[in-house]
This record gives C-alpha cells, structure tokens and sequence, in this order.
C-alpha cells in the first residue's frame, strides 16, 4: 500500500492517498514513516484539497433537485433514501 506524506512544518505532516487528505499529526515526516513502517511513504511537496471544500453538500443537493426527471441524468428514478426522510418535499408543504 503506498501513501503520500506531506511536510506543513518541522513538527507536522499530513497524509493523503493523492486525492482527498486522510490524517494530520503533530510529528515530523520521519517519525510518521517510523511509526508506521508497514505502508510505503512517498513524500510530497502537495497535498489534495480537503474533501468538504471540494464537495459542497448544500450545492450537490440543489444540482441533483434541478437535474430529477432529466432524461439526460440518470438520477431520473433515484430511490435512494433522503438525508432527513421527514423534510417537506416542495416549499408548500412547509410549515412554520
């Protein structure tokens, strides 16, 4: 298994698998790869955006709204369970 270790400061580093960053410790490059001597290290001068600025929740939600029943999308019969099944589903059912 092979990872990515980035060098923030002297006393800091942060994993990442080349796409989404995975951890952030308080210790330098080399004591992270003493610590874990299993994996294979590969130190980077870059580390990937962090997942929740590259993947907004409320932004995703809004496009899958605008592209249901969109022959073009395949989220047309999506029947996947909401993330709060007891929200209204159009702005009148809304209450107060």
């Amino acid at each position: 298994m092979t990872l990515y270790l980035h060098e923030d400061d002297e006393n800091h580093c942060t994993t990442h698998d080349g796409y989404i960053q995975i951890g952030s410790f308080p210790h330098s490059v080399e004591e992270h790869i003493k610590l874990n001597p299993d994996i294979e290290w590969v130190e980077t001068y870059w580390v990937p955006d962090c997942f929740g600025k590259r993947y907004k929740r409320a932004s995703f939600q809004r496009t899958e709204k605008m592209n249901e029943g969109s022959p073009r999308t395949d989220n047309a019969t999506d029947s996947r369970p909401r993330d709060f099944p007891d929200q209204a589903q159009t702005r009148l059912d809304r209450t107060l």
